[in-house]
């Protein structure tokens, strides 16, 4: 029988932005975003270059492209990593300064600017907005773009007196506005289309996950069962295997069975209490153990998309050098409606070191719970964060 497969998402953009919905994505996107800042940092000195005949005041000019310079900085450093995620104010930091370095750009040609068509204000701007995409939603893109238009329009309002080619104004802030408007458009169909799929996609395979929950509940049960036969072939058969070939019991046998049977009755209820946590950081093929510190139980009661986000984290530290497995160290405290997490960690060679090696989990991390802190000692490396257990 084929399982139903959930409804695409409706069209219309759901507002959630290509980091949420894919943060590796978005990490593996930081060439871009480097890329966009310095192409928009090179599109600016070309076209100021190229008409320096037209500056009338230097200082303006410098400042034009400090203001764009700027923007870039606060692009690539919003989308660092260890410092997601990229909020609305980078966002907002980005518009603004491609907004001043239009304004400055026409301070700097003021009296002196015969043509619109060689303005580099809107070209440059709409790059820094297309290094933004993987970043922020369609509708923030779009509304930031739009107002970096409604500036630069009035500009080209202002300069158009100035110009030499007899067309109506409109035609000018057409010219001016065309390709900030395109870049913009490019930037938020990217972060809508990327955020559609990825939530269709997600969709799609929840419902063919709930359609396959019978025949996961099989396979559970299959596994638990060769669990117990393990058990039951490690401590039980080997003593019923002595009883028979001894054809006779005595005291020690006695006392064989009670020994056998506290070890299996321990083995069971150890397995039955132990939080999927637990049993993560027990499992076999760990180079070591890790402590887990979580006497409620706090642990069953995290979403698939922490449990992810964690698993992600140990499979790291058990495959990495950059720090110590056998540090390892999860402590679950219950603070009222919340609970909270620390991730103790030694590092090995240096606290950076072992920072950039992890910096993707990280990213993950701060990204789910919102409230990730990194403390570091000359020592350890402690990751905290909380969610609601409700």
């Amino acid at each position: 029988m084929t399982p139903a497969v959930a409804a695409r998402p409706a069209a219309r953009a759901s507002g959630r932005t290509p980091q949420q919905v894919d943060p590796l994505g978005a990490l593996a996107a930081r060439p871009i975003t480097l890329a966009a800042a310095l192409a928009s940092a090179l599109v600016a000195g070309a076209y100021t270059l190229l008409r320096a005949s037209d500056v009338s005041s230097p200082w303006a000019a410098a400042a034009a492209l400090v203001a764009l310079a700027v923007g870039g900085v606060v692009l690539v450093v919003s989308a660092a990593p260890l410092r997601a995620p990229f909020g609305p104010g980078a966002l907002w930091g980005v518009a603004a300064a491609g907004a001043a370095a239009g304004v400055l750009s026409a301070l700097a040609t003021a009296g002196s600017n015969p043509f619109v068509r060689d303005d580099w204000a809107g070209i440059a701007a709409g790059v820094l907005l297309l290094g933004v995409a993987p970043y922020r939603s369609a509708r923030e893109i779009l509304t930031a773009g739009g107002v970096v238009a409604v500036v630069l329009a009035v500009v080209v309002l202002v300069e158009a007196p100035g110009f030499v080619t007899p067309v109506p104004v409109a035609s000018y802030v057409v010219v001016a506005l065309t390709p900030l408007l395109a870049l913009t458009a490019a930037s938020a169909t990217f972060s809508a289309v990327f955020v559609g799929h990825v939530e269709g996609w997600v969709s799609r395979a929840t419902g063919f996950r709930r359609a396959s929950t019978d025949d996961l509940r099989v396979t559970l049960a299959r596994s638990v069962q060769q669990d117990r036969v393990t058990v039951l072939n490690r401590e039980v058969v080997p003593f019923f295997a002595r009883l028979v070939e001894s054809g006779r019991i005595d005291e020690r046998d006695a006392d064989e069975a009670r020994r056998v049977a506290d070890s299996l009755r321990a083995s069971l209820v150890a397995e039955a209490d132990a939080t999927w946590l637990a049993r993560r950081l027990g499992a076999l093929g760990r180079r070591v153990p890790a402590e887990v510190v979580d006497p409620d139980r706090l642990a069953d009661r995290l979403g698939p998309a922490y449990r992810t986000a964690l698993w992600a984290l140990f499979a790291t530290v058990d495959d990495g050098e950059a720090v110590d497995a056998r540090s390892l160290r999860v402590v679950l405290e219950a603070e009222e409606a919340r609970v909270d997490i620390a991730i103790e960690l030694a590092f090995g060679s240096s606290a950076t070191a072992a920072r950039r090696s992890l910096a993707p989990c990280l990213t993950v991390l701060r990204l789910v719970s919102g409230d990730l802190r990194v403390d570091r000692t000359p020592s350890l490396l402690t990751l905290r964060f909380s969610y609601d257990q409700h």
